[in-house]
């Protein structure tokens, strides 16, 4: 008869497997979209069997989460104690990142799909990431590693980086899986701009992002689409109904029905929208000749944007688990477009000397990560403007950490 410490070992290593073949699959389908039977089947578990390690979905995707945040605390806690410095530490912190699986950030796009004690376990856990990334940055700052910026604008905007890598991966074309990862730590410690950061935004002249005018009141499916759009960003694609539409605009379902034929009709809609409103941005930023100031400008009006109820529909991947294998196509054509846009923004700066050398695909891949989950992260009691917060970002992204 085996001991109990043996079954209670081989229970955690399965347990542990079970786990990885989760964010591998995750990874691929998100968590809504993920097939719990091959998870299973993966891990040489039937259906019925895999309960007896998680409750449901939800529980199987808090339980991953934590699986893969957690050896990355380990890796803040040793950074801070192994470094001289605290840019030293945040560096350090971001050689570990790049051994580990980084699936998290597929469940993060997905927070609000889960249930509330699941949803607040992870804001906690998350939460308590970002403090400990903001104390090595405030500890730079002290030692004079260092530039003064936002430690907590700045511990979020790493940590958007590194979240955005497996997703970065999804769009990648040209680069290698796991480029963006490699281009991270010089961007956070050097930025990719040549010149010296600006210590506020005067010199600079952030530009102000402009929402669009909202539909008129005879548009009745574009003002869904800005609806949903504004709930899919808050509560993510899974966390929305067509009812939850209905309710937020104070009209009766047949409306959003009459207009819509399936939840997948209106986020093709909201995507459309998205699209319009990126290339728009791009639009603003490419009146800048220069490489560096047209990067800015691009940073700076997405993280607006972002922040605003009214600005684009992030692009996350479950957003395109909902669409047919034809949307998926127009709209990863729409996506290319978008990356070569801020790949020519990158050459364009190489060329003219304004952004130092680097690999110009991910570099434009990290960009999105810069901006991609601020809105989501921000402390509640964060008091800084939205312009406040894209010249900090936009800072951090050109610039980079160190002090001159």
């Amino acid at each position: 008869m085996k001991s109990r410490p043996l079954l209670s070992a081989a229970r955690a290593a399965r347990q542990a497997l079970l786990l990885d073949e989760a964010a591998a699959e995750f990874r691929r389908n998100g968590v809504s979209g993920a097939d719990l039977v091959r998870i299973a089947q993966n891990v040489g578990l039937t259906r019925p069997s895999l309960y007896n390690y998680c409750s449901d979905r939800n529980d199987l995707a808090r339980q991953c989460y934590f699986h893969l945040l957690d050896p990355m605390l380990a890796d803040l806690d040793r950074a801070a104690r192994g470094a001289d410095s605290g840019l030293q530490a945040v560096l350090a912190f971001l050689a570990a990142a790049r051994e580990r699986d980084q699936s998290h950030a597929i469940i993060a796009a997905e927070l609000d799909t889960l249930p509330t004690e699941e949803r607040r376990d992870i804001v906690a856990r998350q939460t308590g990431a970002f403090d400990r990334l903001a104390a090595l940055v405030e500890r730079g700052i002290a030692d004079g590693s260092v530039r003064c910026c936002d430690p907590a604008i700045a511990a979020r905007t790493i940590w958007g980086i590194i979240a955005w890598a497996p997703l970065g991966d999804i769009w990648a074309r040209r680069a290698e899986p796991g480029r963006l990862s490699v281009e991270l730590p010089g961007i956070v410690e050097r930025g990719i701009a040549t010149g010296p950061a600006p210590a506020h935004d005067a010199p600079i002249a952030i530009e102000d992002w402009e929402a669009p005018v909202p539909p008129s009141p005879i548009d009745r499916r574009g003002e869904i689409v800005a609806a949903a759009s504004a709930l899919f960003n808050a509560r993510g694609v899974e966390g929305v109904s067509l009812d939850d539409v209905a309710a937020a605009m104070a009209a009766t379902k047949g409306l959003v029905y009459h207009h819509f034929a399936s939840k997948a009709d209106l986020v093709a809609a909201c995507l459309d929208r998205a699209f319009a409103l990126y290339d728009r941005l791009l639009d603003r930023a490419d009146r800048h000749a220069c490489g560096a100031d047209r990067a800015r400008a691009g940073l700076a009006l997405n993280v607006q944007a972002q922040l605003d109820p009214a600005g684009p529909m992030s692009l996350t991947a479950a957003a395109y688990h909902k669409l047919s294998d034809a949307e998926r196509e127009r709209f990863g054509s729409q996506t290319n477009h978008l990356l070569d846009r801020s790949i020519a923004t990158m050459i364009l700066g190489n060329a003219d000397g304004s952004l130092r050398p680097f690999e110009a695909e991910p570099t434009a891949l990290a960009s999105a990560g810069t901006f991609n989950f601020v809105a989501r992260w921000l402390p509640v009691d964060m008091i800084l403007s939205p312009r406040d917060i894209a010249f900090e970002v936009s800072n951090l992204f050109l610039h980079g950490l160190r002090r001159p």
